[in-house]
């Protein structure tokens, strides 16, 4: 059983090198089994080609891309070229989620189990509070051929922040068995714990998005429903970007 980690970063290395650290913790047999997939959405500081060389000293392979352009709040284009690059099963998190081993080690076991059509939402375990929260629309544990099925992440939502998640998750609920697990649930870390954990140099309104989902939400109403309108946004155009392999 293999497994793709796919993550999009944005100028977060305090964050990341916690992710890199722990995925070096891994046990063997899931180290050797695990493939990481690292997108710089055009963060600073970049993600160095070191960091990369040195995490591949501990799992079967890794790769690092950086997005050429500077584009506000492009992070579901930059999930979309890690699960473009991607293959079978793919883990999708952020940088200020961290999988501890032992949890790590029951998603593979739930992933050996899944079958296509079929989506795991993990949950996020607070640092601060312990609660474990199953609301964030963009945890997924997801075949890369089922998340291309749908479309993907919908890109006319890049330079502003907000609402691609919330859709892409309307999408899978309209065309896959979702199956909540907070048993499988990454620690979420915020800016008590590490400073770079959230975003916080671009501007966070989501107004200009709000708009925009209000439109698609009435497309899909007009069509019977997010499946279909589904179906016609699979071939419009994703990464709509230049990006450079790093490693």
């Amino acid at each position: 059983m293999e497994l793709t980690l796919c993550m999009a970063v944005y100028g977060q290395p305090e964050m990341l090198a916690k992710q890199i650290a722990t995925v070096e913790r891994y046990p063997e047999s899931i180290r050797d089994n695990l493939t990481v997939v690292i997108v710089d959405d055009h963060g600073d500081p970049a993600v160095s080609k070191e960091s990369a060389v040195e995490l591949a000293l501990h799992v079967d392979s890794v790769k690092l891309f950086r997005v050429d352009r500077n584009i506000p709040w492009n992070q579901m284009g930059a999930r979309n070229l890690a699960m473009f690059h991607s293959k079978g099963w793919c883990l999708m998190i952020d940088p200020d989620m961290v999988f501890r081993p032992s949890i790590m080690e029951r998603m593979f076991q739930a992933a050996e189990k899944l079958k296509r059509g079929r989506v795991v939402k993990y949950g996020l375990r607070h640092k601060t509070d312990g609660r474990i929260d199953m609301t964030s629309p963009n945890t997924y544990l997801i075949h890369r051929d089922d998340f291309f099925a749908v479309g993907g992440y919908d890109e006319d939502y890049a330079g502003n922040k907000g609402w691609s998640d919330v859709q892409l998750l309307d999408v899978l609920e309209a065309c896959y068995k979702i199956e909540k697990r907070p048993d499988l649930h990454a620690e979420f870390y915020s800016t008590e714990q590490i400073p770079d954990a959230m975003v916080t140099t671009l501007d966070r309104s989501v107004a200009a998005n709000r708009k925009k989902r209000v439109k698609k939400r009435d497309q899909s109403r007009s069509l019977r429903g997010w499946a279909k309108f589904a179906r016609k946004q699979v071939d419009a155009t994703r990464l709509r970007f230049p990006w450079t392999q790093v490693f």
